[in-house]
Formats: C-alpha cells, sequence, structure tokens
C-alpha cells in the first residue's frame, strides 16, 4: 500500500500543478482579451489618432486593475493605420505570464499571450486633423 502511495504521489502533485498553471493561463488570457476589447473600444472614440493611441493605453492599463498575472505589465500596440471616416483601429495587448512558481525546482519561466481586438472608427466621434 505505501508503495503505491510512493508512487502516485508525484503524479497526483504533477497534475494539480498542471490544472493550476492551466487555470492560470486561462485567466491571463480572459483578461487580456478584456483589456484589448476596451482599449480599442476607447481608441474608437477618440477625436484623433494621438487621443486615440492614449485612450487605449489607459483603458488597457485600467482594466487590468490591481490584479494582473502580467509581469512587467502589459504592452498594448495600437494601430491607426487606417484612421477615418469608415476606417477601423485595432488594439493588441501582449503579455508575459509567469509560471515560474509552479515549478517543482523553481525554474523561471513565461509564456507570452496576445489579445487582439479590432472596432470602427465611431462616425458621430471623428473630427480629422491631430489636434487631441
Amino acid at each position: 500500500m505505501s508503495l503505491e502511495l510512493v508512487l502516485v504521489t508525484p503524479l497526483c502533485v504533477a497534475f494539480l500543478l498542471f490544472l493550476a498553471g492551466a487555470g492560470r493561463m486561462v485567466d491571463a488570457q480572459s483578461q487580456i482579451d478584456g483589456a484589448a476589447r476596451d482599449a480599442v473600444r476607447a481608441a474608437s472614440v477618440a477625436r484623433s489618432e494621438g487621443g486615440a493611441v492614449d485612450l487605449a493605453q489607459s483603458a488597457a492599463t485600467s482594466s487590468f486593475g490591481s490584479h494582473t498575472w502580467c509581469s512587467g505589465g502589459p504592452q498594448v500596440n495600437t494601430d491607426t493605420s487606417d484612421w477615418g471616416p469608415g476606417g477601423k483601429v485595432a488594439v493588441t495587448v501582449t503579455c508575459d505570464v509567469d509560471l515560474g512558481d509552479l515549478t517543482f525546482i523553481g525554474l523561471p519561466g513565461t509564456k507570452t499571450l496576445k489579445g487582439r481586438a479590432l472596432a470602427p472608427i465611431d462616425t458621430y466621434t471623428y473630427r480629422g486633423g491631430d489636434a487631441g
């Protein structure tokens, strides 16, 4: 009986660590997708390209709040190359998720996750120019 316990316990612990890692990845991806969605919505109602970049950065950062799995904070990239009436804006949020605390010997490990969202420029807010 004790031999079976000695053989099965490491497998159970490894399985639980795998579940914790998978849960962390799912939660982190959900946070990143939500931040990209919030950022692109904020950028789509901006009055200028510069304002869109600033609003997207602010919205993505505040979307994470105080609890985030991102080590070093999220990186936000706003694509305003199609800015104008009838155009669109895209935001990509990139985050490095730290998984080092889930290993037996404390190996440093990160996984890079990305979230991307696309939205049309709000027709009634667009004013043209870069006056801010």
